[in-house]
């Protein structure tokens, strides 16, 4: 099973605080961290360490940071044809996480919104070779709507996760299987309000169109209360949250998402890949930073069992 992610690459820096900041407020770090992220690389790694085989193209600049992301891929043991150089700087971002694991970010996306159509048709080969091709926001539309248009037409399956949000291309929506949302994105999609989601015995009218309209699965996260899932004629599906001591919700989406990526690539009836989602998004929230905390499938096939005891 293999996953081809539209990625992102962003150095990304964590400051430990005792609460977020108030405007023009300067306030006293905990901890500092920094490391590789990003949503697609984020995706990437989450997916690698529960097994799943990974490629993808994900832009870096030419400033001091491209030689980090360079040492990264070939740490992780991804191949470097994976990076495609582009002027500018590479991506970064920073973010804030309180006390009770809580955040506020900003990106800088840089190189990864110079990422085009070009740079996909180039790899159209490698696309070919995979089950799935995966997506978010932190890329353009371009690269993403000419891979799910070629995905699409290879019969392969296409996950979106429209994050950070922005309206949807509907060519890319047209190509689009999977569509992963958390509570603030469907609200901005016009899906409907959380509560209203989180209760719903059916699809709400919005996400009923989309079903409708070609979706296969639409998954909304709802933070503490779990997540909800719709398919076409099918009853939603409600998966509640695990209860743990969040440290850092930073990339909790992320591996999510990626977690469910993996079930479904291993033919997971739907509810177990839900719950081996929530699971993923769960551990990720047990410690400072995201990219050591993603789970490898050791451990996630560790706390399923404890939890199911």
């Amino acid at each position: 099973m293999r996953v081809f992610v539209i990625g992102s690459f962003v150095i990304a820096c964590s400051v430990k605080v005792a609460r977020l900041p108030q405007a023009g407020e300067s306030l006293n770090g905990l901890a500092f961290l920094a490391e590789p992220g990003g949503k697609g690389f984020n995706l990437a790694i989450a997916a690698h360490r529960l097994g799943v085989a990974v490629d993808g193209l994900f832009a870096v600049g030419t400033d001091v940071f491209s030689p980090v992301a360079r040492s990264t891929f070939a740490q992780v043991g991804f191949s470097e044809d994976m990076l495609v150089p582009h002027a500018g700087s590479t991506g970064a971002g920073v973010a804030f996480v309180d006390a009770t694991g809580e955040n506020c970010l900003a990106v800088c996306l840089g190189a990864n919104f110079a990422l085009g159509a070009e740079d996909v048709r180039a790899v159209a080969a490698r696309i070919g070779k995979a089950n799935l091709v995966a997506a978010t926001f932190e890329s353009p539309d371009a690269p993403i709507r000419e891979a799910f248009a070629l995905a699409r037409t290879l019969g392969l399956r296409t996950l979106l996760n429209p994050s950070p949000v922005r309206p949807i291309d509907p060519a890319i929506l047209a190509d689009t299987s999977i569509l992963i949302v958390n509570a603030v994105e469907a609200v901005d999609l016009g899906l409907g309000a959380p509560d209203a989601i989180a209760d719903a015995p059916a699809a709400t009218p919005a996400i009923a169109a989309l079903l409708h309209g070609g979706l296969d699965l639409l998954v909304v996260t709802l933070g503490d209360r779990g997540a909800m899932a719709f398919r076409p004629e099918l009853p939603p599906l409600r998966q509640l949250a695990f209860a743990v001591a969040a440290v850092d919700t930073v990339g909790a989406g992320d591996a999510f998402t990626a977690g469910l990526m993996a079930g479904l690539l291993a033919a997971v009836p739907l509810d177990a890949t839900l719950r081996q989602a929530a699971a993923c998004g769960a551990l990720t929230t047990c410690q400072f930073g995201a990219f050591d905390a993603f789970p490898t499938a050791y451990a996630l096939a560790a706390f399923l069992d404890n939890a199911a005891r």
